[in-house]
């Protein structure tokens, strides 16, 4: 097993297949990169930032109008996990292991629209 964090092993993995990450440990840092962002964009949440938890980020988005492909990726999801998510406009709940993948067909998607 790897000792490396989940954001390490996605950073590299990320860049491996010639994508930039940027991190947002809170909904306002996340708002203001997606606000500044130029290039085709996912948003990756934990269930828990610094300022609030995924249904405020998305409710933040939704409130000035953002539109990018959400995806919660957690160690651990219950079906009312996924439910609550789905409904609320969560894209994709996958677990850490599964995200550099999800994130490459979802980046796919973008650039063929």
């Amino acid at each position: 097993m790897s000792n490396r964090s989940p954001e390490t092993t996605i950073a590299q993995d990320i860049e491996a297949h010639g994508l930039v990450v940027r991190w947002a440990r809170s909904i306002t840092a996340a708002v203001d990169l997606l606000n500044s962002a130029r290039e085709k964009t996912v948003m990756v949440t934990e269930l828990a930032l610094a300022d609030g938890n995924w249904r405020d980020l998305v409710e933040r988005m939704r409130s000035i109008d953002i539109c990018v492909p959400i995806v919660l990726a957690t160690s651990s999801g219950t079906a009312e996990l996924w439910w609550d998510a789905l409904e609320c406009g969560i894209d994709d709940i996958v677990p850490w292991h599964l995200v550099i993948s999800r994130l490459c067909q979802l980046l796919e998607t973008q650039g063929s629209s």
